[in-house]
């Protein structure tokens, strides 16, 4: 693997952060992107580019340092350090080589204007600037369904104080879920401009779990068809405990795990016992509850069909879960893998798993609603 030794000093701290830009042309609204480029070599980063194509998937060999991409239009592949690469088994030659550092890919501008003309199967606009790329992108580039709610509240579990569980390495359960989460935002917010999107916290820091029922409730007020989704990390004290499971809520849990659980989750609970036992006393709605496990078993459903490789499914259960017994909508709670399970950690820590968790969410999302009462 060539490793690059290009000054990431030169890196332009003002562009290091991607800005947006919202005009309309004609009667199509469209969103300009600025990408920052890199060093004196004019590199990208392949992140900054792929995070505005989701359509596009990312496989990575390890053992041949092989990078594969793949879209409905076709698949390009191409090895770190090389000068080439491949779409559909056709090799082309590019002037630079592909470099990595710090566990990040730079993407010489050919092999980045390559993708754009193979993989992208709309059109986009681009031009490539002295320290920038200019991505000119229509909002509604690719067929879409409708999702039939109209806010999504996104809950990353814990947060500040409350770091949640951890992986061996101390890599904890508050950061995966906001990463997530923020994952999340950005997918529905780019492809459902007109659904209200609303994170409970999009920082590292602790918000109490009541509050997070009550920030989704106002949103219901407003709105009237929200729908909750909380996420988080699994863990156990068998290391070799793996595997997803979404959660709806019921006071009465599927298992003694599913029990286990929302204990665990539940650890940080910190208002009156007053105030607890009278959430508790409120009566369940039955339609909130069947349209809550609904979206579990579409969210699982979709889950498992994108991510058995990185996540075998522990299927839908039920449990007293603080954050969604509040909560007057639709609700539930993913545990999107173990962290205490050493593969399972390496993935929920994957960026490109992280999305491909979010838009799993997304489609389980979407499915639900075309099956809503």
């Amino acid at each position: 693997m060539e490793k690059t030794n290009f000054l990431v000093s030169q890196i332009r701290g003002g562009f290091y952060f991607l800005l947006f830009v919202w005009f309309g042309v004609s009667s199509l609204a469209s969103e300009t992107v600025k990408v920052p480029i890199y060093g004196k070599g004019n590199y990208l980063s392949i992140d900054d580019v792929l995070v505005f194509f989701p359509e596009i998937r990312k496989h990575f060999d390890p053992i041949f340092d092989l990078v594969s991409l793949e879209s409905p239009t076709g698949k390009l592949k191409f090895r770190i350090g090389s000068g080439f690469y491949t779409f559909d088994g056709k090799i082309e030659k590019i002037s630079k080589k592909i470099l990595e550092k710090d566990s990040t890919l730079y993407l010489p501008l050919e092999l980045t204007e390559a993708i754009l003309i193979n993989l992208i199967s709309y059109d986009v606009r681009y031009k490539f600037k002295s320290n920038e790329l200019l991505l000119d992108i229509a909002k509604d580039v690719t067929p879409k369904k409708d999702i039939n709610v109209k806010a999504i509240i996104i809950d990353p579990g814990h947060g500040g104080k409350d770091p949640g569980t951890s992986d061996a390495e101390g890599y904890f359960e508050k950061n995966v879920s906001l990463q997530v989460g923020r994952y999340l935002y950005l997918y529905l917010r780019k492809y459902y401009p007109e659904i209200r999107i609303i994170m409970t916290r999009k920082t590292d820091h602790f918000i109490e779990l009541e509050e997070r029922s009550r920030i989704a409730n106002r949103i219901l007020k407003d709105t009237r068809d929200s729908i909750f989704v909380s996420l988080h990390c699994n863990a156990s004290l068998n290391e070799k405990a793996n595997g997803f499971e979404i959660y709806y809520l019921s006071q009465s849990p599927s298992t003694e795990q599913a029990r286990e659980v929302a204990i665990l989750e539940n650890k940080f609970v910190s208002a009156p016992k007053r105030q607890i036992a009278q959430i508790q006393s409120e009566l369940l709605s039955s339609v909130t509850q069947r349209r809550s496990k609904r979206l579990a078993s579409k969210i699982e459903e979709s889950y498992g069909k994108n991510l058995s490789e990185a996540f075998p499914s522990r299927g839908v259960k039920k449990a007293d879960f603080s954050v969604l017994r509040g909560s007057l909508m639709p609700a539930v709670l993913v545990e999107m893998g173990y962290l205490t399970n050493s593969g399972e950690s390496k993935s929920l820590k994957d960026k490109e798993i992280q999305k491909q968790i979010a838009r799993s969410i997304i489609k389980g999302i979407r499915s639900y609603s075309d099956a809503k009462d």
